[in-house]
Parts: structure tokens; C-alpha cells; sequence
């Protein structure tokens, strides 16, 4: 009778930093995505207004996303992760429960549960936003498992992430600038 090796845990430091800089990684790209197709609107700088205030608080904001991330990523992404590794269920289809789960429980400690009777779409828009941030991060989450298993080095892909996640800020914040000045040269 051959005789099944031993499964790694997936509470290891390599695979929780990499299901938190998966997600950190998503909501960078979402952001920038979102102000680079933001209808670009005239706005009357005021002498109050230098946008300095947003630069001194940006490094404790993502501070905060990144403790955040990391109680998502030890709340949804590793269980769902660790279900898929040891069932034969393909990803999509076991994160649906579990982001069903979290919506419900968002609505529950949030005060508002009657909005899935009141608000329906918006509660299966959530549904599915969790469900599409949870599949890549515990995909994500099981390649860098298996780079350890094989003796690899586990944190490769963490910190690549990771490095991605603070440069895709960054390189939007270089888009936004290059439109701003583009946008005033066409104009004047």
C-alpha cells in the first residue's frame, strides 16, 4: 500500500503575506483603474486645496488596507483555499459560499440584514465582487504553497506581490500626473 505524503499547513508566514499582498495587489490595480476612467472634471484649485493633505495620509491609509487584508486573507482566502486543496471542486465554486458567507455577515454586523430583502442586486453585486476577490488571491495562495513544497524559494511570489502592490500606486499616480499636465497643454 503506497502511503500519502504529508500535506504542508497553509498558515505558513509565505502563504498568509502572499494572500494578503494578493489582495492588496487587487485593490491597488481597482483603484487606479477606477481614477484613471474617472470623467475627468474641471476643478478650481483653491489656495486650501494642495492635495498635500492626501500624500501625509496615504502611507497610514494603506497601513490600515494592509491590516485589513490580512484579517481577510486569515478570514476567506486561506479557509477557501485550504478547501480547495483538499477537495476536487474547482476554486470559483467553492469561494461562492464562503463570499456568500462574508456578505451575510457583513450585512448582519453592519445593522442593515433587512437589504437583501430591500436591495437584492446590490447584495448579489457584493456577492460576486467578494467571489472575484477571493478566487485569485487563494490561487495565488496555493501556487506559493506549492513553490514551498517543492523546496522552492517561498517567498518569491509574496514579495513580488508585494513590491507590485506598492509600485501600481505609484505608476498610476504617474498616469494621473502625465494626464493632468496633457490635459492642461491641450486646453490652454
Amino acid at each position: 500500500m503506497k502511503q500519502e505524503t504529508a500535506r504542508r499547513s497553509l498558515w505558513t508566514p509565505s502563504t498568509f503575506v502572499t494572500a494578503t499582498s494578493a489582495l492588496v495587489a487587487e485593490t491597488a490595480v481597482a483603484a487606479v483603474v477606477l481614477i484613471l476612467w474617472a470623467p475627468a472634471q474641471p476643478v478650481s484649485p483653491s489656495e486650501d486645496d494642495s492635495g498635500a493633505l492626501g500624500i501625509v495620509f496615504l502611507p497610514f491609509f494603506l497601513a490600515l488596507w494592509t491590516l485589513v487584508s490580512a484579517a481577510l486573507a486569515a478570514a476567506l482566502v486561506i479557509p477557501t483555499a485550504a478547501l480547495a486543496r483538499r477537495t476536487a471542486a474547482p476554486l470559483p465554486v467553492l469561494a461562492l459560499p464562503v463570499a456568500a458567507a462574508a456578505v451575510l455577515a457583513a450585512l448582519v454586523v453592519s445593522g442593515h440584514p433587512g437589504a437583501l430583502a430591500g436591495h437584492p442586486a446590490a447584495c448579489l453585486y457584493g456577492w460576486l465582487g467578494v467571489t472575484a476577490a477571493i478566487v485569485p488571491a487563494a490561487l495565488l495562495t496555493l501556487v506559493a504553497d506549492r513553490r514551498a513544497a517543492t523546496a522552492r524559494n517561498p517567498w518569491g511570489l509574496p514579495l513580488w506581490l508585494l513590491g507590485g502592490s506598492c509600485l501600481v500606486p505609484v505608476a498610476g499616480l504617474v498616469l494621473v500626473v502625465v494626464g493632468v499636465l496633457v490635459h492642461r497643454a491641450v486646453m490652454n
